[in-house]
């Protein structure tokens, strides 16, 4: 997202800039560094999270849930204060800045999360929430205290491209987190207990993470009125997109434990969790995209929407199949991972698949606004669909929980997340415009919606098969994309091809 930078960083002497060929290959080396780190999280993170509800059942793992994915993340979205990127855009010039308002920013994130969580505190009182539910919050308020706390200082290290001591704290960490609790769930202690290791795996990171600050980027504890203005002013509107993104989602399951119960939620979580396997790549695709879209558009617009739209048929060839695969095979996929309690969350799930391949959709226009400028139109979507999921969520959940009974809370909110990824999507397609689509990319996305339309109704029509009818869906699914065009693999490499171009004509440039 681009926005306007501060008066003082136009003012300050930037270093010599590097040439262009060695920050590609620079950028290239912590994207592989950082994504093989996040792959190795990712898989401890899953493990884990496949693994909590089919030991706690829906009830148990619902007010987990709740507490950590819905409540608290809700509420601690405000003590992010936008500086993740704030800090990789002003800190990557200007080194000595990230101790000119480190120790203000400390202060008040610390500030606002004692009163959070006094907030907190008191809501479950009024709310009549259990004791041992109050201490599981705490818990996890204190652990968010120290995973925004970390955020900061991991872009420090990133703004001066420091990754490797970050990629094995991030390692070591979410083994201390993904072991505690699986000891916890093997001794059978209490539910607060699943707190204990999340908290200790970011106060453990958090020492790693400062260290590694203060030896590579110089980082001090200080307290600087004017440094820390101006970081706040330059981070409101990153601020803005990153706590509508990041309450978007959680709005829906702390709505979802207020106004229904938490077994809804635990429905919503099993399926979630599921669905969410699709977006592991999306944090590298991000680190990898965006730059490259930057450089295009330094280049020409016509190379940025030529890079755009090749992007676009290559997520969309990724993820419609999975979607497919995920919605298709909802029950077996949940009694296969979480037994016959979660059955009831593959109605969830159904309407959780598409939303990833929305997703996809709108990383990709939203890189294409953010090298364009436009960042501030991908801040506008954010907002309006916070808004619109906090409004579905309070009119639909109760309504659909009277009317569906059992699991209608948990649709509810899965269809109002449905509704707020379609808004946003086509919020940002317009603002992208119709440079992002041409004819092929448009046939090929219809041809693959019509091979969708056919494999679901063989699906359906061999119900008699059970499970073995997934297997005969893929095969079929395959064949059929390949005979109409709807991919080819030869446009598949084209994305690669015009990364390769895109730095061949930089060398040249870097060389003269």
């Amino acid at each position: 997202m681009s926005t306007p930078s501060p008066d003082s960083s136009a003012a300050a002497t930037p270093p010599a800039p590097q040439p262009a060929g060695l920050d590609v290959s620079t950028s290239m080396r912590n994207a592989v560094k950082l994504g093989s780190s996040l792959m190795v999280t990712y898989g401890i993170a899953l493990a884990v999270r496949l693994l909590l509800p089919r030991v706690l059942g829906p009830e148990a793992f619902g007010q987990f849930n709740w507490a950590s994915e819905g409540f608290t993340a809700v509420f601690f979205v405000l003590a992010g204060l936008g500086l993740e990127v704030y800090i990789r855009k002003e800190v990557a010039l200007r080194p000595q800045h990230a101790s000119e308002f480190f120790g203000g920013t400390l202060l008040l994130q610390l500030t606002m999360a004692v009163t959070l969580l006094g907030v907190m505190q008191g809501l479950m009182h009024l709310d009549g929430k259990p004791d041992y539910l109050r201490v599981l919050v705490l818990l996890l308020g204190v652990y968010q205290l120290f995973f925004r706390c970390n955020g900061t200082l991991a872009a420090v290290l990133h703004a001066r491209e420091r990754v490797d001591g970050l990629s094995v704290a991030n390692i070591a960490t979410k083994c201390v987190w993904g072991g505690g609790q699986l000891l916890v769930l093997a001794l059978g202690l209490p539910l607060p207990w699943l707190g204990v290791p999340i908290l200790a795996s970011e106060v453990v990171r958090a020492v790693v993470l400062f260290r590694l600050s203060r030896v590579h980027t110089g980082l001090e504890i200080r307290l600087d009125a004017k440094g820390t203005k101006e970081a706040m002013t330059g981070a409101l509107p990153f601020f803005l997109n990153e706590a509508a993104l990041a309450a978007n989602g959680p709005m829906g399951i702390f709505l979802l434990g207020f106004l229904t119960n938490t077994t809804e939620v635990g429905w919503y979580g099993a399926g979630w969790n599921l669905a969410g396997m699709t977006l592991m790549a999306a944090p590298v695709v991000t680190w990898v995209l965006t730059p490259l879209m930057a450089r295009a558009a330094a280049q020409s617009q016509d190379d940025l929407f030529r890079l755009s739209r090749r992007t676009l048929e290559a997520v969309s060839a990724f993820s419609i199949p999975m979607v497919l695969a995920i919605a298709l095979g909802a029950e077996t996929w949940i009694q296969l991972v979480y037994g016959e309690a979660f059955l009831p969350a593959a109605a969830v799930l159904r309407l959780q698949a598409p939303i990833l391949a929305l997703t996809y959709v709108a990383m990709v226009c939203a890189s294409v606004l953010t090298a364009l400028g436009k960042g501030w139109w991908v801040t506008r979507t954010s907002v309006v669909s916070m808004v619109l999921n906090s409004t579905l969520n309070l009119t639909l959940a109760r309504p659909f929980l009277a009317w569906f009974g059992p699991v209608g809370g948990a649709c509810a909110s899965a269809l109002a997340l449905f509704i707020c990824e379609v808004v946003a999507v086509g919020m940002l397609v317009w603002a992208v415009g119709g440079r992002a689509f041409d004819k092929q990319s448009l046939t090929r996305m219809g041809k693959t919606l019509a091979v969708c339309g056919v494999v679901t109704c063989v699906h359906l029509a061999l119900v008699d098969l059970g499970p073995v009818r997934l297997v005969v869906g893929a095969c079929l699914y395959i064949v059929l994309v390949f005979v109409t065009g709807a991919v080819r693999l030869d446009e598949l490499q084209g994305l690669l091809r015009v990364v390769r171009q895109r730095r061949s004509r930089v060398q040249p440039s870097a060389a003269a």
